[in-house]
């Protein structure tokens, strides 16, 4: 703005000259060949364009129902484009997490992923990958908080690829991973789920899935008796990649049942059994009894040997000692009964869940098409008992609340430029017709997502609310225009028409240049700009379609606009009100 009111204005005053004064310049071959022509369509142009609103101002009642028309049918588009948080970006990294099955030991572990590495090597649009296998221990660098990448068990590993650039490679970063996981799954026996999503292109970038679904409720085993009913309906359902459950009932555990009477006859209470097999199974550090000066002692954990803890048979023979010191077995003060648990707890507040996750793909449907319609359907055909139930989390949830925040934005510009106009324009009246224009561009906008087969994301929006300081810039510009010559004393049809055309270049001149550099980023884009492609699409469209219909609109809107305060003083002020003509346009 600055560099418009000042460098503009001072170039305009030194480089441009009258036609009169460029006679030599005209006979070059660049005035021949390319500007004279240029100048005789644009003339042209405009011409058409004054008989046109001329035309229009004869037949409004008929160009505002077809223009409503199109409003209505542009706006219909939006129920074929889908909905998503963030669109996917083809970054060249990627995050994956390969589980085994529970009980599965570290070096099972480590052998599963030295296969699952091999797999990696047979595509060459893979350049690094760096490998995490199990978890680390109070004895080395663990940090108890969860990071949003991994929840670290010696039974898993997790996995960072960094690609090749997009342009390199024939295949997507989602054909590599899927060919990945699918030959993982197929080959490599064992494996309890795999996943690998992409890492997006914005700073909210993460390994969460985008297709979160709980399964809530009391009971571990129903839940997960509802949990695996729903993810074979949602592995039936088209577009749904990578499904998977955050955790199964097949972890062996051993429910130890003492008997009352038998412990009291030994002297020993129900913690103190407990904390025997404990520590006999999971071990114990032993106390410092002294220290040595300035020498760093080794910590000792002590339990039972690996065979004597491996299975029940072990367990019921294991020693517990009494009050007396005398040490009997395990098995005649208790029961063991074996009983499947979780690979992992997990809550909502204060609810037991499970969480179905899963990954859509550009070209399909989006994520909150698919969460709807997973769980559409799985409460339709599975019959949850009182207090069990299916949530939508995921990209669903942050979408709405992104959703909502940005359209209060939208709506706060719209405010915003409303009272600009007012204090502007002197008048609440005025400034209606030129915010008449904002509905406009959505019609362009949807169309334009539907064509190119892209979702409504939190870039649209962001999108549309830059559209709109655009758009409205046409309809104050044809605005403004209009009144300077009604404030001359014009009729107001032939101020209409001759001012009109004489803004038609400037518009036509801002939303083409704007169109031309928003095309690479819509048809184009690097990578990393992916995500953003929207954002080239919405204005695109938006500006195609919003400036041509604003360059007829907004004309008809200011002669409804001026006969509606016409009556407005007729009806209320009983008064006749005429914008004061002294003129005709030829005296102009």
């Amino acid at each position: 703005m600055i560099v418009s009111f000042t460098l503009t204005s001072l170039m305009a005053a030194k480089l441009l000259r009258p036609p009169g004064e460029l006679v030599k310049e005209k006979g070059m071959w660049l005035y021949r060949i390319i500007l004279t022509p240029f100048q005789n369509f644009l003339d042209k142009l405009e011409h058409g364009y004054s008989n046109s609103i001329g035309w229009m101002l004869k037949h409004r009642a008929i160009i505002l129902l077809t223009i409503f028309s199109t409003l209505v049918i542009g706006f219909g588009f939006y129920y074929f484009i889908g909905s998503e948080m963030m669109p996917l970006a083809d970054v060249g990294q990627a995050y994956g997490i390969l589980e085994a099955q529970p009980n599965t030991s570290f070096e099972q572990t480590e052998k599963m992923t030295t296969q699952f590495e091999k797999i990696i090597l047979k595509h060459p649009e893979i350049i690094k990958v760096s490998t995490e296998i199990g978890a680390e221990t109070m004895f080395e660098s663990f940090s108890p908080f969860f990071t949003g990448y991994s929840m670290g068990q010696v039974n898993s590993s997790t996995f960072m690829f960094t690609f090749k650039d997009k342009d390199e490679r024939k295949k997507t970063i989602w054909d590599v991973m899927d060919s990945i996981q699918k030959e993982a799954l197929e080959t490599i026996p064992g494996l309890r789920r795999v996943q690998i999503k992409e890492m997006g292109s914005d700073v909210m970038a993460s390994s969460s899935a985008p297709i979160q679904i709980l399964v809530y409720g009391k009971d571990f085993g129903l839940i997960e008796k509802l949990s695996n009913e729903s993810l074979k309906i949602a592995n039936n359902i088209k577009g749904l990649y990578q499904g998977a459950l955050d955790w199964s009932l097949t972890r062996p555990d051993y429910e130890i049942k003492i008997d009352p009477r038998r412990a009291m006859e030994i002297g020993l209470g129900t913690e103190e059994i407990a904390q025997q097999v404990y520590y006999s199974m999971r071990g114990g550090l032993t106390n410092e009894f002294y220290r040595l000066p300035n020498i760093r002692q080794n910590t000792i954990l002590v339990r039972y040997d690996q065979d004597d803890r491996k299975n029940n048979i072990a367990l019921e023979n294991m020693y517990i000692t009494t009050t007396d010191g005398r040490q009997i077995p395990l098995k005649t003060v208790a029961t063991i009964e074996y009983k499947g648990a979780p690979t992992i707890i997990e809550h909502d507040g204060l609810r037991r869940v499970n969480t179905l996750t899963g990954y859509y793909r550009i070209g399909g449907p989006p994520s909150m098409d698919l969460s709807m319609d997973i769980e559409m359907k799985a409460m339709q055909k599975i019959n949850f008992p009182p207090g069990y139930g299916m949530e939508v989390r995921g990209d669903m949830t942050q979408m709405m609340d992104s959703f909502r925040r940005l359209l209060a934005g939208l709506l706060f510009a719209f405010l915003f430029m409303f009272l600009i106009l007012v204090a502007q324009f002197r008048g609440f009246l005025q400034p209606l017709q030129m915010i008449m224009s904002l509905p406009l561009e959505l019609t362009g906008v949807f169309i334009a997502l539907f064509l190119l087969h892209q979702n409504f994301s939190t870039v649209s929006i962001m999108a549309i609310i830059v559209l709109s300081g655009m758009d409205i810039t046409t309809a104050i510009l044809l605005v403004d225009m209009i009144i300077n010559y009604r404030d001359r004393g014009v009729p107001r049809d032939e101020a209409v028409m001759k001012a009109c055309p004489q803004r038609l270049r400037p518009i036509l001149m801002t939303s083409i240049i704007t169109i031309l550099v928003m095309i690479p980023v819509s048809l184009f884009p690097r990578t990393g700009m992916d995500a953003y492609s929207p954002l080239g699409t919405v204005v695109v469209g938006g500006l195609i379609i919003g400036t041509i219909l604003s360059l007829f609109v907004i004309p008809l809107m200011h002669t409804y606009v001026d006969d509606f305060i016409k009556l407005i003083n007729r009806i209320f002020l009983k008064r006749k009100w005429e914008w004061p003509v002294t003129k005709s346009i030829d005296e102009i």
